[in-house]
């Protein structure tokens, strides 16, 4: 036999292996219904689908940072109910002690402008929207040095939004007509709101009236608690702000006279957010009675629900059940995913209430932790590396349908083969949650957490989705864990 018939024979028998073993181990994207995939001697791939239970759960609440986006509006919503946004922050001077220069009692305040830098609408933007903004009491205790829950509410001290009247604006048109255009400081996407000139003037009194006002941070928090700007009721969307772009900013402009003959000379002052000392908080509340969630959450009697109601931090969760995880015969797992569909709620706010990004985790009930899925859920770097192939984003399938598909397979693997525990699991919209790597915790050590995503997972409020649940009478939308696997003769 000749040495090139052995060497194809020899490359034949080789390539024959690797193609039997990669039949035996890849993992393969497959439909339901898909059935056997080709066969290969000596093994058997299969597919099958197992029933998941689903119940909604609970609200979470969450906080949030002062270099996050924060979120102002007001949303109705025939499915979720109404949501009011309010967002509460502190501005500090811009020198200590403030210079003026001059004295207070000879200015004259010319207008007094609110700036906020916004970075994205969520919702209908052609619906008008309006805002109030307030002092914060002092009697409030809010500092740079403390996080506070999207339910807190502060109490309101006078009202300081010019002539005591809303602004009203179109979201879709921040840049409104009446933008103050004194000293080229018209910024992009910034929401301008006038404010009362007496407040203006209040603080510029400050300067001689109580100058320890103008000693630091702390002392000027002191004076100045808080500004709150809160929603009306209309409109139908979330402005994203963000509070320590140097675009937000509390601006007072004012002219004082120069010397004899000289006329008057005009100046501002711009007081910021601090990001180091200033304190802020976002106020999110929701109103579910408004909504057809009412009859799902809080939690209703039944075993089972058919629809799940999913909306961002501080918003909603959903637990998960999978019998029949710890029956699975012995076999090599090639993918098992957890296949969600959204269901439409045929109203026209789908088109602008999009989906957010969805986590599954395991959960304890002894403990009420949430930590990773064993396997399937990866950490490098302080945070998790796989959130893409682990499946968070939704799929779009119309532009009012959507789902989403999470990968568990190495999780099933080790439930089959090492007869690891079967977990509860639950899915939620995360914003800035900390998460558990793993369900246990070694003696006399501290919990470790990690972040599930740097930047966040979503934005604070922003997303909101229906999805079918494991009973759902519609197989089309019905929640399902889908499995290859392959069995070796």
């Amino acid at each position: 036999m000749s040495f090139i018939v052995i060497r194809f024979k020899l490359l034949f028998f080789f390539s024959l292996i690797i193609a039997v073993f990669f039949a035996c181990t890849k993992i393969t994207d497959t439909n339901i219904g898909a059935g056997l995939l080709p066969p290969v001697d000596g093994v058997i791939t299969k597919d099958t689908v197992l029933e998941i239970q689903t119940k909604n759960e609970g609200i979470d609440t969450a906080y949030v940072g002062v270099s996050d986006n924060h979120v102002l509006g007001y949303i109705n919503d025939a499915s979720f109910g109404i949501t009011t946004a309010s967002i509460n922050f502190q501005v500090s001077s811009p020198t200590y002690p403030l210079s003026l220069d001059t004295v207070s009692s000879v200015i004259t305040i010319d207008s007094v402008v609110l700036c906020l830098k916004n970075e994205g609408i969520w919702g209908d933007s052609n619906q008008p929207s309006a805002v109030r903004v307030f002092q914060m009491d002092n009697e409030n205790q809010f500092t740079g040095d403390s996080l506070y829950r999207t339910n807190k509410v502060f109490e309101k001290g006078n009202e300081i939004t010019e002539l005591n009247q809303a602004k009203t604006f179109s979201p879709n048109l921040i840049n409104d007509p009446d933008t103050i255009k004194q000293f080229n400081e018209i910024a992009d996407n910034t929401l301008r709101i006038r404010l009362n000139n007496s407040f203006g003037k209040q603080i510029i009194d400050q300067t001689e009236t109580n100058s320890s006002v103008y000693t630091d941070d702390s002392t000027f928090h002191n004076f100045l608690r808080g500004i709150i700007v809160q929603p009306e009721q209309i409109g139908n969307s979330l402005l994203e702000i963000n509070l320590t772009d140097t675009s937000t900013r509390l601006t007072l402009y004012y002219h004082y006279p120069k010397a004899a003959g000289d006329g008057d000379s005009a100046t501002s002052r711009r007081f910021s957010v601090n990001s180091s000392t200033s304190a802020s908080s976002n106020t999110i509340l929701h109103n579910y009675l408004a909504g057809t969630i009412s009859a799902y959450v809080p939690s209703n009697s039944g075993t089972q629900d058919d629809l799940l109601f999913l909306q961002t931090s501080p918003g909603t969760y959903a637990r998960l059940k999978i019998p029949g995880l710890d029956s699975l015969p012995n076999s090599i797992i090639q993918r098992a995913e957890i296949l969600m569909n959204s269901v439409p709620d045929n109203t026209n706010l789908e088109t602008y209430l999009t989906p957010p990004n969805l986590f599954v985790s395991a959960y304890s009930y002894d403990s009420n932790a949430r930590f990773a899925i064993p396997y399937d859920v990866t950490f490098s770097g302080g945070t998790i590396s796989n959130l893409t192939s682990f499946g968070v984003r939704p799929i779009i399938k119309s532009s009012t349908t959507y789902s989403y598909s999470f990968d568990i397979t190495r999780y099933v693997q080790g439930i089959v083969t090492k007869k690891d525990s079967v977990y509860n699991l639950i899915v939620w919209a995360p914003y800035n949650y900390n998460l558990r790597p793993t369900d246990t915790v070694a003696a006399n050590t501290s919990v470790v957490l990690y972040p599930i995503a740097s930047p966040t997972l979503n934005t604070v409020g922003v997303g909101r989705v229906i999805i079918g649940g494991g009973n759902n009478s519609n197989s089309n939308y019905r929640m399902k864990l889908h499995i290859v696997y392959s069995l070796v003769k």
